[in-house]
């Protein structure tokens, strides 16, 4: 499997705009330099407020507001959202809209493995990343998960490998964006509020992954997500289930992960525990198909792999009680998956930035199982009313009250664990730092 002929050409000499000088912008700005593009980096932020260490000097920059300044093309953050009146300004200045993954991705000479969903998606990135260098394919692992595409898909050649975690943010404003191999997770509510509250309009920009696949190519799909079953792709790309029964593609009896019916792998010798990262095992394994891994190579991947910083990760022993970060749970769909994952009773400490998701499951999953539960942040009243008592409920101002109050809640043999159920942007600049503060306060209680 060979990725699409990198597109520079249409690079050279064209002027564009780049709304946004985070890194992406950045990234972006910078690759289109050396392209031969003539750049301007705008953004709303005042430009003596921005950060551009590492930006070429050779791009014009902009502050207090996007811009367009003649540009024949707009690589726009994805963190505008589709609603915002600049994109109008630009569509009736008559330039092209190109998402900076579909930038990236046409720069691509090795294939190009994408991986979306509302859930797993960071997981089920990092974990093929891990099977494609284990099999000896020099790889490059970006996306929505930290590192920007454009930074680093030109660092490896056709017999190397391109995996992307992208975003519905990413994926809405793509004209041309095609991954040879597709991976959707799962799709749950969550970023609804990015596009108006328009559930439909998420669901379809999660679609999108497997809008511009060809024949050859690979859809791997979560069967039992009726959503997800439900998308479509275009005639001759193979489509691959997989899922948490046996009857799929690639699916599970309980015990074993099985290829076709056919056991290939027992699950408790896979080190991040879960059904839900047996799941983002399946799916790894797929993908392994669909690349030409070798297989055994794959299989001692997986049982190497220790999975995310934050996701369902074991901080710390106190007195008998295991504290869990798991800041990067953040919507209610993905703080119930990571708390059914566990054994023991637990205290959990909920809250975030208001979305306005649905957490009823949630809920009943907090008071069907845990000990106590310590709300903080946006959703906390919210929470609190909706638990109505029915299951012990103390509320925290600060990160350091919550784990001091869980870890008197809790007894020896229980869990501690973070589980935001929400975006961070009320007390953090993102979920990364809120683990952090977890961590450090956790790692402050006394013996």
């Amino acid at each position: 499997m060979s990725g699409a002929h990198a597109d520079t050409e249409r690079w050279r000499g064209a002027r564009v705009a780049v709304w946004g000088a985070a890194r992406s912008g950045i990234a972006a700005a910078n690759a289109l330099v050396e392209l031969g593009a003539t750049v301007v980096l705008s953004d709303t932020r005042a430009r003596d407020q921005l950060d551009l260490t590492g930006l070429s000097p050779q791009v014009e920059v902009v502050g207090g507001g996007n811009v367009v300044a003649g540009a024949q093309f707009v690589v726009p953050s994805p963190g505008i959202p589709p609603t915002a009146p600049v994109f109008e300004a630009a569509r009736a200045a008559g330039a092209t809209l190109v998402g900076e993954v579909e930038f990236a991705a046409g720069l691509a000479e090795a294939p190009l493995v994408a991986i979306t969903g509302t859930d797993g998606k960071s997981t089920t990135t990092e974990m093929i990343g891990a099977v494609c260098r284990a099999a000896g394919r020099p790889t490059v692992v970006g996306g929505n998960i930290g590192v920007p595409l454009s930074q680093d898909v030109r660092t490896v050649g056709a017999d190397g490998v391109v995996v992307a975690e992208i975003s519905a943010f990413q994926l809405w404003s793509c004209g041309w964006f095609r991954p040879q191999v597709a991976i959707v997770t799962n799709v749950a509510p969550d970023h609804t509020d990015y596009f108006a509250g328009d559930w439909d309009a998420y669901v379809a920009a999660k679609a999108r992954v497997l809008q511009d696949q060809q024949p050859g190519d690979t859809a791997v799909l979560r069967g039992d997500d009726p959503l997800v079953a439900a998308m479509a792709t275009r005639p001759g790309v193979a489509r691959v289930t997989f899922g948490p029964r046996p009857e799929f593609d690639w699916g599970w009896d309980g015990t074993s992960l099985l290829r076709r019916g056919v056991a290939v792998l027992a699950s408790d010798s896979l080190t991040v525990k879960g059904r839900h990262n047996v799941c983002n095992a399946l799916a790894t394994l797929a993908t392994g198909e669909a690349l030409g891994l070798p297989l055994e190579a794959t299989l001692t991947a997986l049982r190497d792999f220790r999975g995310l910083p934050h996701r369902m990760e074991h901080i710390r022993t106190r007195h008998g009680v295991v504290f869990i970060d798991d800041s990067k749970a953040t919507n209610p769909h993905a703080a119930r998956v990571g708390l059914c994952s566990l054994t023991t009773p637990y205290v959990a400490i909920v809250g975030g930035y208001d979305k306005g998701l649905e957490q009823a499951e949630l809920v009943e999953e907090l008071v069907a199982h845990a000990r106590a539960v310590v709300v903080i942040g946006g959703t906390a009243a919210r929470t609190e009313a909706e638990i109505a008592g029915r299951v012990r409920t103390v509320v925290a101002q600060t990160m350091a009250e919550a784990v001091e109050t869980a870890a008197a809640e809790a007894r020896s043999g229980d869990a501690v664990v973070l589980s935001p159920a929400a975006s961070s942007f009320d007390l953090y600049r993102d979920y990364h730092q809120r683990g952090q503060i977890f961590q450090a306060a956790v790692k402050a209680l006394s013996e």
